[in-house]
């Protein structure tokens, strides 16, 4: 063979050493790594799992406490809906009753209202028409006073002469 090739061929196998070399560190590299990484996971295992233990255990624990509560309001607020609907029924009985009276009693108050303002225009009338015949004959006998008292006449009466050619 040529001493060229065999410089080469040698080369070759020095780099395909050292490449398995270098490919064996990387692997030796993996590994610790790899192992660092079991003995974390097995530290976060020993630390993880009891939670997750006594979470399932707490859980298992209060299941049946939180059914019960649920059940206990879904019943509570079934109740507090019927109790709802009776407040208003009552409330809407009551709204009639009070509507009901309000009525009667503006009625009552209308008529009463109407009868004193009869009363009133009859009283009126009743004691107005005397008044005024009061006041007229008062009157009367004042003009009557009045005349008799001046007994001469403030004025003459002057009659219109016929051969006035005014006239």
């Amino acid at each position: 063979m040529q001493p060229h090739i065999e410089i080469l061929l040698i080369v070759f196998v020095a780099l395909t050493g050292l490449a398995v070399v270098l490919q064996a560190c990387v692997l030796f590299a993996i590994f610790i790594t790899l192992k660092k990484v079991a003995q974390s996971t097995e530290d976060l295992k020993a630390t993880v799992l009891p939670l997750v233990h006594s979470t399932r255990e707490t859980m298992e624990r209060l299941s049946p406490s939180v059914m019960t509560i649920s059940t206990g309001i879904a019943e509570l607020t079934e109740m507090l809906h019927k109790e709802t609907k009776d407040v208003r029924v009552s409330v809407s009985e009551i709204m009639q009753r009070v509507n009901h009276q309000t009525e009667r009693l503006d009625a009552m108050l209308t008529t009463g209202l109407d009868t004193v303002e009869r009363a009133g225009a009859v009283i009126e009338s009743a004691v107005a028409l005397p008044v005024r015949q009061a006041n007229g004959i008062v009157a009367a006998i004042k003009a009557v006073i009045e005349t008799y008292r001046n007994t001469k006449p403030s004025h003459s009466v002057r009659y219109p002469d016929p051969e006035d050619p005014g006239i």
